[in-house]
């Protein structure tokens, strides 16, 4: 029997890849309530994927390898299976071997009747010598009483040289019929020994038929049990295949969620560089924003110096104006003075004027610049606007997203549950059938325990059968030695009575009998001779009757063996030691 292997799952990859995996949604959680960028996404979803091949590629090799100890296990058991058919083979050419000693036994025992017959034919044809020499002998005696009359006390010493004879006959025949008691209570003692021993094959015969009956119900049941336990191991194999397929289609699916993250990543990296290219755009737009008010500052500043220049220029005007008009009031003043004056006041006019015209062109260039300015806050700000508001559009797509990676994480969740409940059912049905193939592997050894005794009885029984057997056998050749001296010397004491009875009624009543007595006694001899003769006949058939009755049972007995159905377990071969073996029949 083989051995089933005992598998143990290792819960360290699983509690490994659920902390990898808790740790992962954690991190992942924390970056979603931190309101970060989730930079690592792709790089931790490469690890929960690793993590899942992983456990993946140890369920398989765990799978593949209790499937090769099932395969491993079914061929022993049908290593084992041809072993026996090959055992059984065996005992079947044991069984044909001593199909043919019966033969040869059957055989031996017609030659036997032949041999019997012969005996018979002898016995006949010594009778009919006997007759012949009786006859001979009363008509010797016949015409010795008519002729020889003088020869009577030779007549009496030969009488009594006969009586003695018959007296020394008549002990051994005494003796004869004590050894004939002898053997015929030996030949009882034989024949009940006989018969002890045959009910003893018969009950062993019944036996062996009832062992037979029980290995053919256990060879049913442990082919019950063999194909019981390939139908668990094809749906084993099924659930497996199904197991996988399942898992190919949860890394199918992880795969995919894995392609759309690292597409939403992608998109969001692009989205982040623009948003960070629009933010530097923005600050440096702000920047300019920012020159553009310290230089339209600058400029408010040089306006209003300008203006309080003109005010003083103004104010000057207007002085020298009241001078002028002092002046011309006060026609009496020196002409150098008026010149002077009148010189420089022109001079002061003009230059005045030039400022003027200065101060009024700057202005001029002045409000062209603010209006430019204007315009381009007013373009800035309109950017900053648009900017403020794709980044907000952008702030709502991240917000979308997060909440699709929280979908994709608990869609990633319910995979893992998934997968661990299908890794559960997996296990608690391996273990099922762990606990299942452990009690049949205790049952066979305890078969095999049990096939072994009844070998080590069935092979003690055979040996002491084949003992008894052959002790039968050989006190039925003694038997059958004994049967024929007995036939033999019941033949010579009857030869012998019968010659000293006629020989005695010859020679004392000689001168009383007469020729018609002579043939009465010879008739009735001859008749007594003939019925011994029917009764040892009869005997005769009555003794192959007998033998063929014996050949027939073994015959029908070996017939039920080679009827009986093929068995492939070990205990039918060991039960198969036993022959089957018909005892002789001894008259």
């Amino acid at each position: 029997m083989c051995p089933h292997p005992k598998f143990s799952s290792p819960p360290s990859y699983q509690s490994k890849g659920d902390l990898a995996m808790e740790a992962l949604l954690e991190g992942i959680q924390n970056r979603g309530h931190g309101g970060g960028i989730l930079t690592s996404c792709e790089a931790e979803l490469q690890e929960l994927m690793k993590q899942i091949d992983i456990m993946v590629a140890h369920k398989k090799s765990e799978w593949e390898g209790q499937t090769h100890a099932l395969e491993t296990c079914l061929g022993l058991r049908d290593r084992e299976l041809k072993a026996l058919r090959t055992q059984l083979d065996m005992k079947h050419k044991e069984i044909g071997m001593l199909h043919q000693q019966v033969e040869e036994h059957e055989k031996i025992k017609q030659e036997m009747a032949m041999e019997y017959k012969q005996e018979l034919n002898k016995l006949q044809e010594e009778l009919g010598r006997l007759k012949r020499s009786y006859e001979k002998l009363q008509k010797k005696q016949i015409r010795e009483f008519r002729g020889n009359t003088k020869n009577h006390r030779e007549d009496r010493s030969e009488i009594e040289r006969l009586t003695g004879k018959i007296e020394e006959f008549r002990q051994k025949s005494l003796d004869w019929e004590k050894q004939r008691l002898i053997y015929q209570q030996q030949v009882s003692s034989l024949e009940t020994q006989r018969k002890a021993l045959a009910e003893q094959s018969e009950i062993i015969q019944a036996q062996l038929i009832n062992r037979k009956q029980k290995l053919e119900s256990v060879e049913l049941s442990s082919q019950s049990e063999i194909q019981h336990l390939n139908s668990k191991l094809e749906r084993a194999k099924d659930t497996i295949c199904a197991n996988e397929l399942e898992i190919e289609r949860l890394n199918m699916r992880v795969n995919d969620l894995v392609g759309t993250n690292v597409a939403i990543m992608q998109e969001q990296r692009q989205r982040e560089e623009k948003l960070r290219e629009s933010e530097k755009l923005l600050e440096a737009l702000q920047e300019e924003q920012r020159e553009l008010k310290a230089n339209l500052h600058s400029q408010e500043n040089i306006i209003h110096e300008t203006q309080m220049q003109k005010e003083e220029l103004q104010a000057m005007l207007k002085a020298a104006d009241l001078k002028h008009t002092v002046e011309i009031i006060r026609p009496m003043e020196n002409d150098e003075l008026e010149r002077k004056y009148a010189s420089q006041g022109q001079g002061v006019f003009d230059d005045m004027l030039s400022q003027l015209d200065f101060t009024h062109t700057s202005e001029e260039l002045l409000q062209a610049e603010v209006i430019r300015l204007e315009g381009s806050l007013e373009s800035v700000s309109a950017t900053c606007k648009q900017l403020s508001q794709e980044l907000m559009e952008k702030y709502e797509e991240l917000k979308k997203m997060e909440g699709h990676n929280n979908e994709y994480r608990a869609e990633i969740k319910k995979l893992k549950e998934q997968i661990l409940q299908a890794e559960q059912s997996y296990s608690s049905v391996l273990e099922g059938m762990k606990m299942e193939i452990s009690q049949l592997t205790r049952e066979l050894h305890q078969r095999d325990i049990t096939i072994a005794s009844t070998k080590c009885s069935s092979s003690d029984m055979e040996k002491q059968l084949k003992a008894e057997i052959q002790k039968a056998e050989e006190k039925a050749i003694e038997h059958k030695e004994i049967v024929n001296q007995l036939e033999l010397l019941k033949i010579e004491n009857r030869r012998l009575s019968e010659v000293v009875m006629k020989l005695e009624l010859g020679l004392h009543e000689a001168k009383e009998i007469s020729l018609a007595d002579l043939q009465e006694n010879y008739i009735e001899a001859l008749n007594k001779l003939v019925s011994e003769n029917q009764q040892l006949q009869k005997d005769l058939m009555d003794t192959k009757s007998q033998l063929d009755m014996v050949t027939e049972a073994c015959k029908q007995k070996d017939d039920r063996i080679f009827k009986a159905p093929h068995s492939r377990t070990a205990e039918f071969n060991t039960e198969l030691n036993l022959p089957c073996l018909c005892l002789p029949w001894a008259p």
